[in-house]
């Protein structure tokens, strides 16, 4: 049987308001004739509804009542879902104001800088190498000194990536 929002006000032992209420809000709905089926709106109630506002109330269930299935997450798994995004977006501002985490901006700029800065030391090499090859005809002698300015171009980049 269908009620009324003052009949289940009077059924609920709650104000008639708290009943408009909670149907504005979304928390229980209404037929489409505009009553109130009990049942559903009791289970509508108790999932929806945050518990510590609750006053002191009857348990309504009753054995033989079926459960009706209602989309979506209760209060209390919604509150859940909520408390850890705010515990994790904490987190991560505290990291990030404790320099644990940059922005994935400045990675990508330090990154371009770090490839532009190799590729313009390993491209000076020839210029610097040529004057010391000329006359040379030993492989191997040739083969050493382009060595030697290779890991002189990485040592310089690698002392640079220390101090940054």
């Amino acid at each position: 049987m269908e009620l009324s929002i003052r009949g289940y006000a009077r059924h609920r032992g709650v104000a008639e308001s708290a009943v408009r209420k909670a149907i504005a809000q979304g928390r229980i709905s209404k037929g489409k004739n505009g009553k109130i089926n009990p049942d559903l709106a009791d289970k509508e109630w108790s999932q929806n509804s945050d518990p510590a506002q609750i006053k002191a109330e009857k348990a309504f269930e009753t054995p033989d009542s079926q459960a009706t299935s209602i989309s979506g997450p209760s209060y209390q798994q919604s509150r859940a879902i909520k408390e850890a995004y705010g515990a994790k977006l904490l987190r991560l501002q505290f990291e990030k104001e404790s320099k644990k985490l940059i922005s994935i901006d400045d990675v990508k700029v330090s990154a371009f800088n770090a490839a532009r800065m190799t590729r313009d030391r390993i491209l000076n090499i020839p210029d610097r190498v040529i004057p010391q090859l000329v006359g040379k005809t030993n492989i191997f002698e040739m083969k050493e000194i382009l060595k030697t300015e290779l890991i002189k171009a990485l040592e310089e980049l690698s002392k640079i990536n220390e101090k940054l």
